[in-house]
């Protein structure tokens, strides 16, 4: 031991221990923990006395000095998968922020519409009470005893740094650089922190797992319709609906600053509707609420898809030029009528469609390749979407196509108002009165975001809902269409080592100048579009430069759960899960990293243990794989309790940075520096350049030669510090510059300057963007002015849209859709993942916290039951002999569970409702609701290569669905528990 501190500590006093408890007392936190003098490491206990207050005589004393501070700063919570950015003013006296206040700074984007104030939650209002709580990190620990002891010893930075990057230099060297894995975490945001990080770990060859399809928030549906999932504008259009339908969305308790745009566009007029099986929170304030049986939205969508064709209220006109509904299906195989297929030697791309007036087919307006007809404008052709036609093909056979419409149509047709209302578990005047609502409305909008893609089945859940607005013309419409959550492009830093002209020349290089040669030939002659280049480049660039993966393929390689999977999903498919990975790895249709085994796991901005599926197999199976487990975070975690280093991280108050930029609130979050970090904690960007510094050292001292980084390019760890601060342009402790850098980069952030923010903390964006990465706004037109819409590019300009089609497409011929019966949207039943028991588990994100960085605060514990809880009907719960409040066993093929059950009327019969992101060391035997949950994959979303379905970050991957967990619950207490 390099340090004269060491302890050994059992979990509870080690969460003591690491929350300088004493500084939570001078701020007015709770708990006010009694700590024992000897346990305080001396960085802690000088802080303590540091913060003690002073001696008060009276209360109007303590009255004076909580209001009093010394200045206010600008601030957010930045690093955090919250999609509502909130300005918050931060009164900080003597080195302290001693409270946080919504800051109501934002204006209308357009007359006749609400503004965005105000803006905040409970959370946010008590972030200080987290930053200064029990479970805060404020030292580098490293660990004694075996994983999961709780056994550390107090290290210094240096010494913590020097055997990290010493350890990841001798696995690049033995094994790899792609067996060093990075998980990047639901927790990011759009300045210097994720910057580093993003940095760093590309600089090296490292494994970078995209983890949105495996957390469950990638709307595949989206995806497989318009070809991309990102979708929706601002909150602030919700009002200009008159139909509005949250479907598989919580506003009032997942989106709090946002969600009075749901109810002041009620009381001008808009019904609102929200479909959810439980009675939530914004249930409460809807005009009908649709307690659908989980698992069947698809057949409501279908059941008002019929009604919206059969009842004449389909816009036709839009529904010919901008759907795929006309596009021509061969009847023998299923696939698309192609040039291919006509012609000698043609293009696979082109897809037709049939003009009535003429007799014949002709290559579809918009169609990929269709180098005539590059956009979706039609002209004089009005092409049929019903009927039958007879074609001659190349080899002089005739066979017979269809267009889609004649297919959807009669696969509408099961779908009554008696059939649908059977299988949804509504009553038939249920079905009735939303399908005639959504059908007679002018501009119908439906929310549904990231938890309504949680489903093994969600896709077509998506699909249909979408097919819904289609078929009435609402999506792109101002007022109208479909919000998933959409956002706004900013800068950033990449991960080349050279700036300006010679660093785009660089990117340039990497892309191929053949590639970019013949996209600006197609720009120049009006057959691209400057938007959908910056697409078709950003997939490009993402494939070639960064060793980038997805979560899910990779944890089906590594974590030990390949069989378990095959046996849950056995007769799902007509083949094993397995098969389809295997089929899409050998076609190079979806990356799986690490190549062979992962050796090191470093964490930063997620908590990878408490978010999994089947934790227990990661920790039995994976985790004595790894050689090196580092946990880069503010709070302690139970990834990091079983972790090998824990390093503090600078907490939201304690470091600049940006916001991430979801589009429901255009403007610009900065996040200033209020004080400086708690104890020893450092920000992301000097733990990192510091790290790259050191990884250079040691690669160095030992020789180490260019590695070949998972196969895709070289990687010299002799020279990743020069490169990582660009020769020395940044140093450790320019996160300013390095922030108004990432501004710089980007024109949506034009001439903002951080002095300026670090005066306002809010700036509105000056543009949508280019559609790269997660941003996909397609909006050309938005200028910081009126509400930001999204798909203008598109529904305005004509641009086709980046699918097989270039249409908004409900058909999917690959041939696993066909072969599975899926390539219409359809409803198919719930698989019941665990076995076929009683209650179907379900999952919300809970008002109480943002996943579990709020989970241990004491003063939202109090807001609620101070413990896990599991919601049952009471009429399920008594049946099963539960008490209200009592201990209950839950278990099914996979493990047990226990947890406390709350009565709860909210909820459908046969269901079981819990809120997610408790920690599992807040569950007896440190088990939690996820060591029951198999979390299936669905094998289609392993198809690639083919239109829209192309491995791409954040768009297309294979994810894990939890919804459909079934569970057995019985009395049951823990071992130990009295009541």
């Amino acid at each position: 031991m390099t340090q004269s501190h060491s302890f050994v500590l059992g979990r509870r006093r080690f969460l003591e221990l690491t929350g300088l408890a004493a500084a939570a007392t001078a701020t007015g936190c709770l708990p006010m923990l009694h700590l024992r003098e000897e346990e305080l490491a001396p960085a802690a206990g000088d802080l303590a006395m540091a913060r003690r207050p002073e001696k008060l005589g009276n209360w109007q004393d303590l009255y004076r000095q909580r209001w009093s501070w010394d200045h206010v700063a600008k601030g957010t919570h930045g690093w955090l998968n919250c999609r509502s950015a909130c300005m918050f003013d931060l009164y900080v006296k003597d080195g302290v922020v001693v409270r946080e206040e919504q800051s109501a700074t934002y204006e209308a984007s357009e007359p006749g519409v609400p503004d965005f104030n105000p803006r905040g939650c409970q959370k946010g209002a008590c972030y200080t009470e987290v930053m200064y709580g029990p479970s805060r990190l404020s030292v580098p620990l490293k660990r004694v005893g075996e994983r999961g002891s709780g056994q550390w010893e107090q290290i210094s930075w240096d010494q913590a740094l020097s055997e990290i990057a010493t350890k990841l230099v001798e696995i690049s060297e033995k094994d790899g650089t792609d067996t060093i894995i990075h998980d990047l975490g639901p927790h990011f945001d759009h300045g210097p922190t994720t910057a580093a990080r993003g940095r760093f770990f590309g600089m090296i060859g490292a494994t970078m797992s995209d983890d949105w399809a495996e957390i469950g928030d990638l709307n595949h549906g989206a995806t497989l319709t318009l070809g991309f999932p990102h979708v929706g504008g601002g909150s602030d259009e919700w009002f200009l609906s008159d139909y509005l339908v949250v479907w598989m969305m919580n506003p009032a308790v997942t989106q709090i600053p946002d969600a009075h745009f749901l109810f002041e566009a009620k009381y001008n007029g808009s019904d609102l509707v929200v479909i959810d099986p439980q009675y939530s929170a914004t249930a409460v304030h809807a005009d009908q609420w649709i307690p659908i049986r989980p698992g069947t939205d698809a057949a409501l969508a279908l059941a008002t898809a019929k009604h919206i064709w059969d009842s004449g209220r389909m816009d036709l006109a839009y529904v010919r030029e901008r759907t795929d509904l006309p596009v021509l299906v061969r009847l023998d195989t299923g696939r698309f009528l192609t040039e291919a297929d006509l012609e000698e030697g043609g293009r696979q791309a082109v897809v037709y469609v049939w003009d009535e007036a003429d007799g014949r087919t002709m290559p579809a307006p918009g169609s990929p390749e269709n180098t005539r007809h590059p956009k979706l404008d039609q002209g004089e052709v009005e092409p049929p979407i019903e009927g039958r036609f007879a074609v001659t093909l190349a080899d002089g056979s005739e066979v017979a196509v269809v267009p889609v419409g004649s297919l959807l149509r009669e696969h509408l047709e099961p779908w009554t108002f008696e059939a649908t209302a059977e299988v949804t578990g509504l009553a038939k005047e249920q079905v009735e009165q939303f399908a005639e609502g959504f059908a007679r409305a002018k501009r119908p909008m439906v929310l549904s975001s990231w938890g309504s893609n949680r489903y093994f089945h969600s896709d077509q859940m998506n699909r249909a809902k979408l097919l819904c607005l289609s078929l009435k013309g609402a999506v792109g419409r101002k007022g109208a269409g479909y919000h998933s959550t959409g956002w706004i492009e900013t800068g950033s830093l990449g991960i080349g080592d050279k700036t300006g002209l010679a660093g785009r020349l660089a990117l340039f290089s990497q892309i191929g100048y053949g590639t970019l040669f013949d996209m600006a030939v197609d720009r120049v002659r009006g057959r691209i579009s400057a938007q959908r280049m910056t697409w078709e480049l950003g997939e490009s660039v993402g494939e070639d430069v960064v060793c980038m993966t997805n979560a899910a393929s990779m944890n089906l390689g590594i974590q030990g759960i390949d069989e378990i999977l095959d046996r849950e999903q056995e007769g799902l498919y007509p083949r094993p899960l397995s098969a389809y990975d295997k089929e899409a790895r050998e076609s190079d249709w979806m990356p799986r990293l690490p190549l062979e085994k992962a050796r090191a796991w470093v964490t930063g901005g997620n908590n990878v243990l408490r978010r999994s599926n089947l934790p227990q197999r990661s920790l039995e199976h994976l985790w004595p794989e790894l050689e090196l487990i580092v946990d880069i975070n503010p709070k302690y975690t139970f990834t990091g309790m079983h972790a090998d280093y824990l390093l503090p991280a600078a907490g939201y108050y304690e470091k600049r940075g940006i916001k991430y930029a979801v589009a429901y609130i255009p403007y610009l979050h900065y996040c200033d520096a209020a004080v400086d970090p708690v104890g020893e904690s450092k920000d992301e960007w000097w733990i990192f350049w510091k790290l790259a510094n050191e990884v250079q050292r040691v690669a160095q001292q030992r020789g180490t030669p260019e590695l070949p980084g998972c196969g895709k390019f070289p990687v010299d760890l002799k020279t990743i510090g020069d490169r990582f601060n660009y020769h020395g342009k940044f140093g450790a402790d320019d996160t300013e510059a390095v922030t108004q850098f990432i501004l710089d980069s980007a024109h949506t952030t034009e001439g903002m300057k951080v002095p300026e923010l670090e005066r306002t903390g809010v700036e509105k964006f000056k543009a949508a963007g280019g559609p790269s990465g997660q941003p996909q706004m397609f909006n050309d037109d938005w200028k910081g002015e009126g509400v930001l819409r999204a798909g203008t590019h598109f529904t305005e300009h004509k641009w086709p849209w980046p699918t097989r089609t270039g249409r908004q497409q409900f058909y999917i011929d690959h041939p696993w859709f066909i072969e599975a019966g899926e390539a219409l949207p359809t409803h198919i039943e719930s698989p019941k993942a665990g076995g076929d028991l009683p209650f179907q588990l379900i999952s919300c994100h809970a008002r109480w916290s943002i996943h579990s960085i709020w989970r241990d605060d004491p003063m939202m514990l109090r807001l609620q039951r101070g413990e896990p809880a599991l919601y049952l009907n009471p009429s399920d719960a008594e049946r099963e002999g539960i008490g209200d409040g009592d201990w209950a066993e839950l278990e099914n093929r996979v493990g047990k569970v226990y947890m406390r059950v709350k009565y709860s009327t909210m909820v459908r019969p046969g269901v079981a409702y819990y809120f997610h992101a408790w920690e599992p060391h807040q569950f007896p035997e440190h088990e939690s609701y996820k060591f029951v949950t198999p979390g299936l994959m669905n094998p289609l979303h392993f198809a690639g290569r083919e239109g829209q379905m192309r491995w791409r970050f954040g768009v297309w991957e294979p994810g894990t669905q939890v919804q459909d967990t079934r569970v057995a619950i019985r009395p049951g207490r823990p071992a130990g528990q009295e009541v």
